[in-house]
């Protein structure tokens, strides 16, 4: 395999990974959870 699709390969499985674990967490952590720890961060 050459480097060009190697690298092409590459990106696009980073793409996927990263868009599948946004739609997991989107999914798996409730939306409540999020804004309750997103608004005791700052203390």
């Amino acid at each position: 395999m050459r480097a060009p699709a190697r690298l092409a390969l590459y990106g696009l499985l980073l793409v996927v990974l990263f868009a599948a674990s946004y739609l997991l967490a989107d999914l798996l952590v409730p939306t409540q959870w999020a804004e309750t720890w997103s608004g005791t961060a700052g203390h």
